[in-house]
């Protein structure tokens, strides 16, 4: 089931301006709408990132999703996680050896604790999914949430950098109907 129309109701009031809606009070009506989603997805994802969320995602079953926080290792991430956006992560990589982005918090946090500080959500499915002009999903695995830290994450392994020895990941399942 497709969840456009729950996403519309899922709106934070005042999206995208100077009086949003708060985190506290958005969350007491998500936790009702999307009982499956833990307080960490709901709100790096959905309540951040509303109308990408919806304008991107809302073709997917999220009232079925179920959420496992997992830890990965480096060359798992490497080798498994993938996006239809990989010119995306690609450019964002590559600006890691920008001296402007080096002053970034999330890239010197990074370097500082080897992994990222919020885990990137990840949707797990069976069949590769075509999705939009031309763009495919490729299983099983692909980056729903964390383009930045994903990118900043393959340029530091790229760079032998210390990296801590796992990484939290939210792994999102949609049975199948």
């Amino acid at each position: 089931m497709r969840s456009d129309r729950l996403l519309y109701e899922l709106e934070p009031e005042g999206f995208g301006g100077r009086h949003c809606e708060s985190w506290d009070q958005w969350r007491q009506k998500a936790n009702v709408a999307l009982p499956n989603f833990p307080d960490d997805v709901l709100e790096q994802w959905v309540y951040r990132h509303w109308k990408g969320v919806l304008c991107n995602w809302g073709w997917l079953d999220f009232q079925s999703m179920r959420f496992e926080l997992e830890q990965w290792e480096t060359e798992k991430i490497q080798s498994l996680i993938k996006t239809p956006h990989q010119e995306v992560v690609d450019k964002l990589s590559s600006r890691m050896s920008n001296a402007l982005f080096q002053r970034s918090w999330l890239v010197q946090d990074m370097q500082k604790h080897g992994t990222w500080p919020v885990a990137p959500i990840v949707l797990h499915y069976e069949r590769d999914i075509d999705v939009m002009q031309g763009k495919v999903m490729k299983a099983p695995y692909n980056l729903l949430e964390g383009h930045h830290r994903l990118a900043y994450l393959l340029r530091l392994a790229e760079q032998d950098a210390d990296l801590a020895s796992t990484h939290s990941v939210w792994i999102a399942r949609i049975p199948l109907h």
